[in-house]
């Protein structure tokens, strides 16, 4: 059984529990996802399929998919010849060996010790563009306290969650490494918590049962929780604020072989950021929003439009530019902890190049 069939298979049930949990009516049908009538993607619709060739796109199905689920649907991709399929995974870190593998071309990931390892492995895996950041109004992913806590003022700072269990997606990761940064602030060791792996939608139900105290948690998952009265977001519990303002939660890779195809790489990422930049133009400067409300309705599991209202968008940079200030933090702790014994640097896994083509191709964004 290849890597892709296996990620297919072990998220079914992740996603049945994420429609579920994130205030929505379950997901959109494939068919309302892909086109309507009248926009660009549906006026292509009819193109030869043997004309367009075939990305396979694994992220783990977070709002920060947006920039190419706006691509996609607006006909960004098919208007570079390009034919995206988006397969669900459980967690960033599970797209590195597809990748390594040739089950994927482009992924939406998380930086973690597994993926410098495969660096390291010479798998040719690049980092080329941010997708996804918190930062000042975009406040995406937060370290959530479970609401009695904070009500009752039993949890009244970062010192009070020393001893406690802590859900994370995964550890030796991008997801530990913010959770130590963030405890960092208030003078607690990562050491001095109980780490518990969770899926996101299973961090809602342990907030709820009290299996855990606090959780590091994304949106749509983060709203929800707050939505449901399980989990309250808090001041301290804000990511940027632990890496001077930019936190880079998720990552675009470009697996070996589809990086070497530079003609083909720069027209993904040609398409990924003109859906990138409809997303600012909706969430930063309030332009188009309805539309692209109603396209992410369409292609993630929170329906309901008034979510969108109350929930912390993910930052996505009009430019792909990754936040490296961010990703050095992560490589040092990693490094600090033992996890990665590389003598590998940022430079040589960062390939900017894709997303400053793309970026000087569209011009400027205001």
């Amino acid at each position: 059984m290849s890597w892709l069939t296996q990620a297919r298979e072990a998220t079914i049930p992740w996603l049945l529990v994420l429609a579920i949990a994130a205030l929505s009516g379950g997901p959109a049908p494939a068919a309302a996802a892909r086109l309507r009538g009248g926009s660009p993607a549906a006026r292509a619709a009819d193109a030869p399929a043997a004309q367009l060739t075939a990305v396979r796109f694994g992220a783990p199905g977070g709002i920060s998919d947006a920039g190419v689920l706006i691509a996609r649907e607006r006909g960004f991709f098919r208007d570079q010849g390009l034919a995206v399929d988006v397969l669900p995974f459980q967690s960033g870190s599970d797209v590195i060996a597809p990748l390594a593998a040739g089950d994927l071309e482009v992924a939406g990931g998380t930086v973690s010790t597994g993926l410098f390892n495969a660096f390291d492995r010479g798998l040719g895996i690049k980092l080329v563009a941010d997708k996804g950041t918190s930062r000042r109004g975009f406040e995406y992913s937060q370290l959530v306290v479970r609401r009695p806590l904070l009500d009752s003022g039993e949890v009244h700072d970062l010192a009070d969650l020393r001893g406690r269990r802590i859900g994370v997606a995964s550890v030796r990761s991008g997801s530990e490494s913010v959770v130590a940064h963030i405890l960092a602030r208030g003078g607690v060791g990562i050491d001095e918590v109980d780490l518990v792996v969770l899926s996101f939608p299973e961090m809602i139900v342990a907030l709820g049962n009290g299996a855990v105290d606090a959780a590091q948690i994304i949106e749509p998952l983060l709203s929800a929780a707050v939505d449901r009265g399980v989990a309250a977001t808090w001041e301290p519990g804000r990511s940027s604020q632990a890496y001077g303002g930019v936190y880079q939660a998720g990552i675009l890779l470009y697996s070996g072989q589809f990086a070497a195809e530079v003609d083909l790489a720069r027209r993904f990422m040609l398409a990924y950021l003109q859906g990138v930049r409809v997303y600012n133009d909706a969430f930063a400067r309030g332009e188009g929003r309805p539309e692209v409300v109603r396209i992410l309705t369409e292609q993630t599991s929170v329906r309901d439009p008034s979510v969108y209202d109350r929930m912390e968008m993910a930052g996505l940079d009009p430019n792909g530019r990754i936040a490296r200030q961010s990703l050095q933090l992560d490589l040092d702790y990693f490094r600090q902890r033992g996890y990665y014994t590389g003598s590998l640097a940022l430079d040589d896994v960062v390939d900017a190049s894709f997303a400053d083509y793309a970026a000087q191709q569209l011009g400027p964004y205001p």
